[in-house]
């Protein structure tokens, strides 16, 4: 039986199967991570209002808490405790460093001494750009 010879055979080209494997698992990790992302936004709090506020920044945030009506905290959708709330900034700042920052969605009735401690969590981690949502006032009639 006669051995087929490698360098007479023409070329047919590169394989492109574990190419196209490996960018549509791309496709589907980022699918999936935006749909988390966006998730966290939809959490359903009646913002807080205010008359003078910075135009809503398109940049993306590190992390985003929640705090709901009920006035418990939330990361990613998941109840989170104080002790975990400093776990979770820490990790954040090691792994963004100075430019970590944290995006706060609070109910509009939830007191300021619920979100003291998320604020002192957050400067004592180091991570210091906080920002908070609100929405504009209703115009009155």
């Amino acid at each position: 039986m006669k051995i087929p010879d490698q360098q007479n055979r023409p070329f047919t080209g590169a394989n492109m199967t574990p190419m196209i494997d490996v960018v549509f698992l791309l496709i589907i990790f980022f699918l999936v991570s935006s749909h988390l992302a966006r998730q966290e936004a939809r959490l359903p709090v009646d913002l807080p209002t205010a008359k003078t506020h910075d135009p809503l920044s398109t940049a993306p945030v590190s992390l985003t808490v929640t705090v709901d009506a009920d006035q418990r905290v939330l990361v990613g959708g998941r109840l989170i405790g104080p002790t975990e709330l400093a776990t979770v900034f820490a990790q954040v700042v090691s792994e963004e460093g100075e430019s970590a920052s944290l995006r706060i969605r609070t109910d509009g009735a939830v007191p300021y001494r619920i979100i003291e401690p998320v604020l002192q969590a957050a400067a004592k981690s180091g991570l210091l750009d906080v920002k908070l949502a609100v929405q504009e006032p209703s115009p009155t009639s």
